[in-house]
């Protein structure tokens, strides 16, 4: 008992400190997050930031060498991001579960095809380069790579297109797109719903955008819950509610609830509506 424990306070501590490293020097004598390294050349070695370091020879990310890097024109980028004159690198961590997630080990990868010299750091885990724009050291296609922004974790545009979670929009516009929540878009004609869909049998998570047929995207109110409306329509994660009554359509708030919302003709519960808890819609 005592040694499990032990293992989840450790554990508990290091995820809660996993950001929380430094560089210390005691003589030549180099540490990252209190465990000793030797630098290719301690004489020139400093620290660029929390994470990232060089010397004349090499980059160093949490104290670990890049192999390949070029230390006299490495730079620190951003948190998880540097380069030097030829490559950009992503370093981030990992641990392993047969490990109980107690050792947290160093990764650093070249983002293929980064252009090196034109590659920009933009927010929200987002880069962009001359060519291509890039989300947590991937890259993906947009159509005009110099105009690129990110507009928060999930949705970007350029001057052409709006994007969800590095898919293009079809037919969005992007000089006029923008978020007006987490999951909800507009642009000067359309409404659009993104969700990462994780329930595919064999398949690994991706983005599915849907446009909300119909909308008025002027009079679009995102009512919380997944739910959207206008003056005539109402929405469930983009996929319309049918024949809610948009005028009388409000979200519960009670999360415990067996219902998620209601109007003046019932209950409803993720797009569709409730007989169990019919009872509790308005009379």
């Amino acid at each position: 008992m005592i040694r499990i424990l032990a293992v989840l306070l450790g554990l508990l501590f290091g995820l809660a400190g996993c950001d929380g490293g430094s560089y210390t020097r005691n003589g030549l004598q180099w540490s990252y997050d209190g465990k000793p390294f030797t630098p290719d050349d301690p004489k020139t070695f400093r620290a660029l930031d929390k994470h990232f370091a060089r010397d004349a020879k090499r980059g160093y990310c949490r104290g670990s060498t890049i192999d390949g890097s070029d230390g006299a024109s490495f730079e620190a980028l951003s948190d998880h991001e540097a380069r030097d004159r030829r490559t950009v690198y992503y370093c981030d961590t990992y641990r392993k579960g047969q490990e109980y997630w107690t050792v947290r080990y160093v990764r650093v990868t070249p983002i293929q095809d980064a252009h090196a010299p034109s590659y920009r750091v933009l927010g929200f885990g987002y880069a962009r380069d001359r060519t291509r724009a890039y989300e947590d050291g991937v890259g993906f296609t947009v159509r005009d790579a110099a105009s690129f922004e990110p507009l928060g974790s999930q949705f970007a545009r350029d001057s052409e297109r709006g994007y969800f979670a590095r898919a293009e929009i079809p037919g969005s516009h992007g000089p006029t797109f923008s978020p007006i929540d987490a999951t909800y878009a507009r642009d000067r004609t359309s409404v659009y719903h993104g969700h990462i869909e994780t329930g595919t049998p064999g398949k690994e998570p991706y983005p599915v955008v849907r446009t909300l047929r119909g909308a008025d995207a002027a009079a679009l109110r995102v009512l919380g819950r997944g739910y959207a409306s206008d003056t005539a329509h109402v929405w469930y994660e983009g996929a319309p509610v049918l024949h809610a009554d948009a005028a009388s359509f409000a979200v519960v708030e009670d999360i415990a609830s067996d219902i998620d919302a209601n109007d003046r003709t019932g209950a409803w519960k993720q797009g569709r509506k409730s007989a169990a808890a019919a009872a509790a819609a308005p009379r």
